[in-house]
């Protein structure tokens, strides 16, 4: 047989089968990579958009609790957790409950919650751990701590009240740990335990 002949030949139908299936195998190699990928954008998005969003709403909770003038110790009642604390004009409630967290407002001496305000939703509780913890004056939160983590002795003791807010987020298919901790500078160990603020949790 002549080269020429050779040459006019063509593929055989199990070269044509062979290189399918190989072309076949690259492409979803790629396909699976370009996907892997994409979905590791969307979730860095997811997060950093979550991070945005719970930012800006804590950041208001950050201005009205540097100046509380008392905080109270926070409780659970019918399956909402509630935390009231007072500041130089009024009275505010933080309510966490179906994952929404909201604030109430009211001016002494009414003793009836505002109108909420949705501060966060898509919001979970970490495990058991409640989502309001109060470390009052005095106290020493970080005296079990491991040595080197909370950047202050064990013996550290608090002047003013701090209010630690714990929850899991979530946005999309992204979750987010959230751990927030704020500075009530207007509260010292001076500051009375009872207030009349603590009146607008329902019993």
């Amino acid at each position: 047989m002549s080269d020429d002949q050779h040459a006019d030949q063509g593929f055989s139908l199990i070269d044509i089968i062979v290189a399918t299936s190989i072309m076949a195998v690259i492409m979803v190699i790629v396909t699976g990579g370009i996907i892997e990928v994409y979905s590791d954008v969307n979730k860095s998005d997811a997060i950093s958009t979550a991070r945005d969003q719970v930012g800006n709403s804590f950041r208001r909770l950050d201005r009205e609790l540097r100046y509380a003038t008392w905080v109270a110790t926070p409780g659970q009642v019918n399956g909402a957790w509630y935390l009231e604390f007072a500041t130089p004009t009024n009275c505010q409630q933080l309510v966490f409950q179906n994952g929404v967290l909201t604030k109430l407002t009211w001016v002494l001496p009414s003793t009836t919650p505002g109108t909420p305000q949705v501060i966060a939703s898509d919001l979970a509780q970490t495990g058991t751990i409640a989502p309001f913890t109060v470390y009052a004056p005095g106290n020493r939160p970080y005296a079990s701590a491991s040595p080197g983590t909370s950047g202050v002795g064990a013996n550290y003791e608090l002047e003013h009240s701090q209010v630690r807010l714990r929850f899991s987020g979530h946005v999309g298919k992204a979750d987010l740990p959230l751990d927030v901790l704020f500075t009530a500078q207007n509260t010292d160990r001076n500051t009375p335990a009872a207030n009349d603020c603590s009146k607008g949790r329902p019993t």
